[in-house]
C-alpha cells in the first residue's frame, strides 16, 4: 500500500457525517426495542450496530480482540451523534467505530508484512486475512455515502488479496463482470488450477462483504472440490453503484451468463448459495435461471413473511432497515416509507413461491423464531421444489446449529452438483 493511501486512509478526521445519521429517520432510531433477528447474542442495547460476535468468531477474528475493540468505543469520551448510542462517535477519532477496527486491521497487516520480509508466508497469510476482515467490520454497514466505511472497504478488500498471494492451499481469480455499462468486481476461489470445478454462487446478507466468506470455502466447499465466487449484492463493496430494485437478481442473473465465459469452472454445474438478503435473490434465480442452476441453498433467507407483513418488517434493527434504504437509494429508512418499496421483494407476491414446484433442488436452512425467515418461510422454499429439504432449527445454540447446517449444505450440494 503506498505511503500517500495510507496517509489519506488513516489521517485523523473530524467533519465526516457519523454512520448512524447518514440514513434520515423519523421514528425507528429513538428507543428503539432489539429483537433477536438473526443469531442469539446479537442484541444489545445501546449499541446502533448488531455486535456479531459468534461471526466474527467464525471468520477466524479473536473475541479478545474484538471485546477489547469494544470497551474502547464504549468508553470514549469524545462527542457522540446520540449520547444513549455508544457507536456513534463523531470523526475518524479514538471512539470511533471505523477508527479503532481500523487500528486494529492496521495493527495485523504490519504482522502480515513483517512475516512476510521473514519469508513466513503461512503466518503472512493469515494475518494479512485477519487485517481485512477487523477493516470489514470497521466498514460495517457499509452505507452508501459513508466516508469512513468506503475507506474501510478499499482496505479490506486490499489485504484480502493480499493474504492469497501467501495462500498455499487456494487460489483467488478476480472476475470483472460487465453489468449496465460498467464492470462489478467478483472472487473466484479455487481449490487448486489443475481440474475445472463445479462452483457455488455465494452472497450474504446487505450488510455483508464478499471477503468474510472464506471459511465457507476453506472448511466446506475447497474439500468437496467445488469453487466459490463470492459476489457483494447491490449497494454494497464492489456493487455500491448498483441500485437494489424489484427485480433483485439482475446482477447474480448477468454473473451465471458471465460464467460461461470463465475457464476454471464447470458450466454445467452452477448453484446458488445465499444468506438472508442473497437468500431472497438465489431463491428466485432458482425460478428463473433453471438451465443454468443446478441447485440452490439458502441460510435464513428474506423470501416472504417480512415483506408480507408490516409488523415483521417494524420489529427489524434500525440498521437493518438503514441497510435496506441504503442499497436502495431510498433517502429515508421511516418504516412506514420503507415498508411500501420492500413489499415487492416478496418472492410470495411474485408469484413464485406457493404457486408452482419447480425441479431444481432447494435446500432451506433457519431458525423457527427468525422473524426474517419464519418457519413457514423455511417449509414454503423446500415445498416449492420437487427435490427440496428443509433444515429447521428450533433448539439452542442457534449458531452452532447453523454451522452444522453449513457443513450439510455442501454435502448437500456436492450430491446434486455431481448428477
Amino acid at each position: 500500500m503506498s505511503e500517500n493511501l495510507s496517509k489519506t486512509l488513516f489521517t485523523p478526521k473530524f467533519n465526516v457525517q457519523e454512520t448512524s445519521t447518514i440514513i434520515p429517520n423519523s421514528s425507528t432510531k429513538k428507543n428503539h426495542v432489539l429483537d433477536d433477528v438473526i443469531m442469539d447474542g446479537e442484541k444489545h442495547n445501546g449499541w446502533y450496530r448488531l455486535l456479531k460476535f459468534m461471526l466474527w468468531s467464525w471468520q477466524g477474528l479473536d473475541l479478545i480482540d474484538c471485546y477489547d475493540v469494544l470497551s474502547h468505543i464504549s468508553a470514549s469520551t469524545n462527542k457522540r451523534s446520540d449520547e444513549g448510542t455508544l457507536d456513534s462517535v463523531i470523526g475518524f477519532r479514538s471512539g470511533n467505530w471505523s477508527y479503532e477496527w481500523t487500528q486494529l486491521g492496521m495493527r495485523y497487516q504490519k504482522k502480515g508484512n513483517n512475516f512476510a520480509k521473514l519469508g513466513e508466508r503461512k503466518e503472512a497469510q493469515k494475518a494479512y486475512y485477519c487485517a481485512s476482515q477487523f477493516y470489514s467490520v470497521a466498514s460495517y454497514p457499509n452505507l452508501k455515502g459513508d466516508e469512513l466505511s468506503l475507506q474501510a472497504q478499499a482496505l479490506a478488500f486490499h489485504s484480502y488479496r493480499e493474504s492469497f498471494k501467501y495462500n498455499d492451499s487456494c487460489l483467488l481469480k478476480e472476475i470483472k463482470v460487465p453489468f449496465k455499462g460498467k464492470e462489478v468486481s467478483c472472487f473466484l476461489h479455487l481449490p487448486d488450477s489443475e481440474t475445472i470445478h463445479p462452483v457455488v454462487i455465494v452472497s450474504g446478507g446487505l450488510d455483508t462483504l464478499q471477503c468474510e466468506l472464506l471459511p465457507l470455502f476453506e472448511k466446506d466447499l475447497a474439500p468437496a472440490g467445488i469453487a466459490m465466487l463470492t459476489v457483494d449484492l447491490p449497494g454494497t463493496g464492489y456493487s455500491n453503484h448498483i441500485k437494489l430494485e424489484q427485480d433483485s437478481s439482475n446482477l447474480h442473473q448477468a454473473i451465471i451468463h458471465h460464467l460461461m465465459e470463465v475457464p476454471w469452472v464447470d458450466h454445467d454445474r452452477i448453484a446458488l448459495m445465499g444468506m438472508r438478503f442473497g437468500g431472497n435473490i438465489a431463491a428466485r434465480l432458482a425460478f428463473l435461471e433453471p438451465k443454468y442452476v443446478k441447485s440452490v441453498v439458502c441460510v435464513g433467507a428474506a423470501v416472504g413473511s417480512l415483506f408480507d407483513k408490516e409488523e415483521n418488517f417494524k420489529r427489524l434493527p434500525p440498521m437493518l432497515l438503514d441497510c435496506l434504504a441504503s442499497r436502495m437509494q431510498v433517502k429515508s429508512s421511516s418504516v412506514d416509507i420503507l415498508y411500501h418499496y420492500c413489499v415487492p421483494f416478496s418472492l410470495i407476491k411474485q408469484g413464485l413461491l406457493a404457486r408452482k414446484r419447480i425441479n431444481t433442488p432447494l435446500l432451506s436452512i433457519g431458525h423457527k423464531d427468525d422473524i426474517m425467515c419464519t418457519e413457514q418461510d423455511l417449509r414454503l422454499i423446500a415445498g416449492a421444489s420437487c427435490d427440496g429439504e428443509s433444515h429447521i432449527i428450533d433448539k439452542p445454540p442457534i449458531f452452532e446449529s447453523y454451522m452444522k447446517s453449513l457443513s450439510y449444505s455442501a454435502q448437500w450440494l456436492t450430491r446434486h452438483l455431481a448428477e
